[in-house]
């Protein structure tokens, strides 16, 4: 990239730093004159629209990432985080399970898969999913609340409300008795 296109780069980065995000799509979309597939270029304008809420336009930028680098984990979260915005849960859980594939140890991506499993119904897989993500992750709260969601919907709701109190914890009230069971 030559000096001047370095200088356009850097302030719009600046401008997206500074949540100037209709200036800095500007400045990203005249480096794109110069070279149409300039990555960091597509990919902060992604940025700027998923941040001001324009997600189609945020899916367009991160999915013309995507065709260009398919197995950048980076990319693929942040189409998926799109369309879970938009609740667009079919077109999120294939490039969750991609991106887990790539790297098994994202946290946040199991969590995103296990609540697309539960809003989409697929009660059964998000039972064997959130089973087999607990050995990994035993302690996870949230991954804990999650599968106690599922196992209820799946009417286990004693073996549900036992990784519930594991996540969250419970007061139970016997009587004059109060017993605080925590996770």
């Amino acid at each position: 990239m030559n000096k001047e296109l370095i200088k356009k780069f850097e302030l719009a980065e600046k401008l997206l730093s500074e949540k100037q995000y209709e200036e800095s799509i500007l400045h990203f979309k005249k480096i794109l004159e110069y070279n149409p597939n300039q990555i960091p270029a597509l990919y902060n304008i992604g940025l700027c629209y998923e941040f001001s809420k324009q997600f189609r336009e945020a899916e367009f930028y991160y999915n013309k990432c995507h065709s260009l680098k398919p197995d950048e984990v980076r990319f693929i979260n942040n189409l998926s985080t799109i369309f879970l915005s938009q609740k667009k849960y079919n077109q999120a859980l294939p490039l969750l399970e991609k991106s887990l594939k790539i790297n098994k140890n994202q946290l946040v991506i199991i969590h995103h898969t296990m609540m697309c499993l539960i809003d989409l119904g697929k009660i059964k897989e998000g039972e064997e999913f959130s089973s087999e993500k607990l050995k990994e992750f035993p302690d996870d709260v949230l991954l804990n609340k999650l599968h106690a969601k599922n196992l209820m919907s799946l009417n286990k709701h004693e073996e549900g409300l036992r990784f519930m109190k594991k996540a969250t914890g419970f007061i139970e009230f016997d009587g004059d008795n109060t017993k605080i069971i925590s996770n």
